[in-house]
């Protein structure tokens, strides 16, 4: 009985194994390389190549593409293909000045309708963050990082903010500026207690600081790194 339930399990394996990849997946293993470095900026991404090496059609590859494209990580050029984006330091600017806006709208909606079984969920999140950081898993790291922000979104109850939350490509740009911070994931991971302890005493003022200076903070950080007009 016991060799035939391994027998059933390696072959679900298997079947796992062989299932084809989604581009959400497809977008998701670009991402991972160029936050890694496998891809830099002005690396071509040829389709073709990509498909055979994920052993997937191209119609997913170009799916992924075009997400990361809306994203702003990678670009098209005419006549030659695709491209890893030359990210500007005025664009990481642009990002973080509109999701300082609709991140505090956010949170000060969120403050006066979190329920304490929803900070208990928003420090668990802040713990998975810190034990990603201190093993430097950086997808999981960027997972936390991204649903500790989501949630207090979500949390505003404001549907339209949650829409044009999501329109922001939060993830995508997260990968980004991690990697170009330059700096440990542990000291990234310990500035988001700034942002829960704010939201716990209710003050509003208090809660906008520390969302820009969060965000601020952190374009210093790419500032000091690298020089305009190109990351």
């Amino acid at each position: 009985m016991i060799e035939k339930r391994r027998a059933r399990d390696v072959k679900q394996e298997k079947k796992l194994m062989r299932r084809p990849l989604l581009h959400e997946e497809i977008s998701q293993y670009i991402k991972e390389a160029i936050l890694t470095g496998e891809l830099k900026p002005g690396d071509r991404i040829v389709e073709t190549r990509l498909a055979q090496e994920l052993g997937v059609s191209q119609a997913p590859v170009r799916e992924a593409i075009r997400e990361l494209e809306f994203s702003g990580l990678v670009e098209q050029k005419p006549f030659s293909g695709t491209y890893v984006k030359q990210i500007a330091v005025q664009e990481m600017r642009q990002f973080y000045e509109v999701r300082g806006a609709l991140e505090k709208l956010g949170a000060e909606c969120a403050v006066r309708r979190m329920t304490s079984a929803q900070y208990e969920e928003l420090e668990t999140v802040i713990f998975a963050m810190e034990k990603a950081a201190r093993e430097h898993d950086v997808p999981e790291y960027i997972k936390s990082d991204a649903r500790f922000h989501d949630l207090i979104v979500a949390a505003s109850q404001n549907e339209l903010l949650g829409r044009l939350w999501e329109l922001c490509n939060i993830r995508s740009w997260l990968h980004v500026g991690t990697a170009l911070t330059g700096r440990d994931l542990p000291e990234l991971a310990s500035r988001h207690r700034d942002i829960f302890d704010a939201l716990q005493s209710g003050d509003l003022e208090q809660l906008r600081d520390s969302v820009d200076a969060h965000l601020g903070d952190l374009l210093e950080m790419i500032r000091e790194r690298v020089e305009e007009p190109a990351l």
